[in-house]
């Protein structure tokens, strides 16, 4: 499975290579949040682009695995107060009916 990511990534990188190499002199005018920037290469722009995309899905997984870790913890806490009220159930002593 390790290889098979490892191959994943390096076909991506290859990608990302040849990309850049393809557009290095294509030029655009960018506007970001009312800043402009003139003259920047598409491929810094789908560099950072691609940066930021990683960020932000970070967070949101970030954010998932901290929901689940909770959840995880507060299921673990029930299961554990379950086991214990089993354990006092069967020590019960069995009464008799008269």
């Amino acid at each position: 499975m390790r290889i098979l990511g490892l191959i994943f990534i390096v076909i991506v990188i290859g990608f990302m290579i040849g990309f850049v190499v393809l557009n290095s002199q294509t030029r655009v005018d960018l506007d970001v949040f009312g800043q402009k920037v003139i003259n920047i290469p598409l491929s810094l722009v789908c560099f950072y682009s691609f940066i930021a995309g990683m960020i932000f899905i970070l967070v949101f997984a970030l954010a998932d695995d901290v929901v689940l870790r909770n959840n995880l913890h507060k299921t673990r806490k029930e299961n554990a107060n379950l086991k214990k009220e089993l354990d006092a159930l069967r020590n019960l002593p069995i009464e008799e009916e008269k």
